[in-house]
């Protein structure tokens, strides 16, 4: 997901039956959270609080712009890349763009949640 603010998170889920999630939201539609209402759009994109994104598991950053140093003492992992992100003003444009705008269908292989991500931060 992507960070835009104010504890808000936009994330790309599978929707449908599709198999894969980036987050499994629990809480259901006739009982929406007070902060955020899951508020989803109709394409997979979705809108919501950090609390319900993260839905009582663990936030996990992935970091770019790290040295080789680094990246080489860290090991596998798949958390952190030399690559370096576009700035975070540009990332959470794009991330509120495609929101607004509509986004590719979710694929589990092709174009997941992890993409969605990358595509913000690195186009």
């Amino acid at each position: 997901g992507i960070y835009i603010g104010e504890g808000n998170v936009i994330h790309f889920t599978a929707g449908g039956g599709q198999g894969g999630s980036s987050s499994s939201l629990s809480k259901s539609s006739s009982n929406p959270c007070p902060s955020c209402g899951h508020r989803p759009s109709n394409n997979g994109l979705k809108s919501s609080c950090l609390a319900c994104f993260l839905n009582s598991g663990t936030l996990l950053r992935y970091r770019y712009g790290v040295s080789d140093a680094y990246l080489s003492s860290e090991g596998p992992g798949g958390h952190c890349t030399c690559t370096k992100s576009y700035p975070p003003e540009t990332v959470v444009r794009r991330a509120i763009f495609f929101l607004e705008n509509g986004y590719p269908d979710y694929d589990l292989v092709n174009n997941n949640c992890e993409d969605f991500a990358l595509y913000c931060k690195k186009g």
